[in-house]
């Protein structure tokens, strides 16, 4: 149990560095090159913090536990939206609390989420092909990313021209490592303990796992929050939404195919639509009591799920 305890500890000091620097470094890289935040934060940061989704859902389905990899990249997604983006809204200065949502981009999540809903639900399996049919969907996705979201950010422009290509991939390469170290110590600490009290392979990856493998996005959206880059956390949700499901469950399902509990899994593809839509409405409402109050409904209402499935 103390070994558990210092991979925790160990785990979430890795994620507090790994986060500065990969902001740090997607910060620099979006203004010196002419890329919007939006469009940089959606794979810089999204494709990092997907990256311990992706390994967890290789190694489980290796293991022939491809089920832990559905549950997890469901249950990820379920936390971007109701607990790290949520969450991240109560760091977000008076003064930054504009948003802008990108419609091609999140259109793309939402039909993402609907092509695994119906994929499993047709047969209650997910094998090879439904993971290539998702792969093909997010292929469609990426090429139509918003357009006019490509724009020039000159946010900190002065200082990201100083930065040379070099120290901007030094930093990215070191947040993106400290995030991965960071995120496996503080799953491997979770797991042994959930394995003490006899915790289910599928309630382990839609909890457990999946809060571990969150801890990216939450810091990364926190640390965005903190600098008024509200397009980094917006760009960081959606992005890592859609490389959960896109490529963390397509690679466990092009590996070894896993029975689905049809029940469980309605009940948590829904409550992942439902946290969705609420997330359109935060974005969209120019409020600051409705970005709030919603943001407060939607934790809340995560904590009570989390507690209702571990009874």
């Amino acid at each position: 149990m103390i070994g558990s305890a210092l991979f925790l500890v160990l785990g979430l000091a890795l994620l507090l560095f790994g986060s500065n620097l990969l902001v740090t470094a997607t910060e620099r890289f979006s203004s010196a090159y002419s890329i919007s935040g939006l469009i940089a934060s959606f794979f810089m940061i999204g494709v990092a913090t997907s990256a311990p989704e992706i390994f967890i859902s290789i190694e489980s389905a290796l293991q022939n536990k491809a089920i832990i990899a559905i549950g997890n990249s469901i249950g990820s997604n379920i936390s971007n939206i109701a607990l790290v983006f949520c969450l991240s809204v109560f760091f977000i200065k008076q003064k930054d609390r504009v948003m802008v949502l990108p419609k091609n981009i999140y259109t793309g999540m939402i039909i993402l989420t609907l092509s695994l809903f119906i994929l499993i639900l047709f047969d209650n399996l997910f094998d090879a092909i439904d993971a290539l049919i998702l792969l093909i969907v997010f292929l469609v996705i990426l090429f139509f990313l918003d357009k006019e979201e490509h724009h020039t950010d000159l946010y900190h422009e002065e200082n990201s021209k100083k930065l040379s290509v070099l120290r901007i991939s030094l930093l990215s390469i070191s947040g993106f490592l400290m995030l991965i170290y960071g995120s496996i110590y503080f799953i491997d600490g979770a797991t042994q303990v959930a394995v003490l009290f006899g915790i289910s392979s599928y309630t382990i990856g839609l909890t457990l796992t999946a809060l571990g493998t969150s801890l990216p996005e939450l810091a990364t959206s926190i640390q965005s929050a903190r600098k008024g880059r509200t397009d980094f956390i917006i760009g960081n949700i959606i992005g890592s939404n859609i490389f959960n499901i896109a490529i963390a469950a397509s690679l466990a399902g092009l590996i070894n195919s896993a029975v689905v509990n049809e029940t469980e899994f309605i009940r948590d593809i829904v409550l992942l639509l439902i946290v969705s839509i609420f997330f359109f409405i935060i974005i969209k409402s120019d409020k600051t009591l409705i970005k709030t109050l919603y943001s407060s409904i939607l934790v809340i209402t995560y904590i009570v799920y989390i507690f209702f499935i571990f009874q």
